[in-house]
């Protein structure tokens, strides 16, 4: 039981999005879910016992490995988040462009950066603000921080070759 709990934890740790019990007891090679569910309780009972930093939380359908609650407003400034190209560059086009509306941020980057805005939202990157019929969309103190540019600094996208 103590090298699937390991396995378990070690599969937990790679899923920051979480991940369903039938799919973990597919990857340890486990044929009953049930068996891995009270594997996952019993694990998240001994983060719990010894007050451990993480935790391992039901999330919808997915078991997860977070910051304990406690410390999750501690961590909120040390951790940089890890932003996938995608949403990297629909965040670039917000900085060129300043204060663009959403409506002109999903005609540059297609409807896919509906997502995009909701995680940079999340995340603190940017806020929204109800302009008219859409939301005008503006970096926060967050992003020029994470950057290391001025606030308000608009990004020169200008090449002196």
């Amino acid at each position: 039981m103590k090298k699937l709990k390991a396995k378990i934890e070690a599969i937990l740790f790679c899923s920051p999005e979480g991940i369903e019990t039938r799919k973990l007891a597919k990857l340890c090679e486990v044929g009953s879910a049930g068996h891995i569910k009270s594997i996952v309780k019993s694990l998240a009972a001994d983060y719990e016992k010894r007050g451990a930093g993480l935790e391992i939380a039901r999330v919808g359908n997915a078991w997860k490995l977070k910051v304990a609650s406690p410390h999750a407003e501690l961590v909120k400034e040390a951790a940089k988040p890890e932003l996938g190209s995608a949403i990297l560059e629909t965040l670039a086009f917000i900085a060129w462009k300043g204060s663009p509306t959403q409506a002109a941020v999903i005609k540059a980057r297609s409807n896919k950066a509906y997502n995009h805005l909701i995680e940079l939202e999340e995340q603190g990157f940017i806020q929204k603000k109800t302009h008219k019929n859409t939301y005008k969309i503006k970096p926060t103190k967050r992003f020029y921080e994470y950057f290391d540019l001025k606030n308000g600094e608009k990004l020169d996208l200008s090449s002196e070759d």
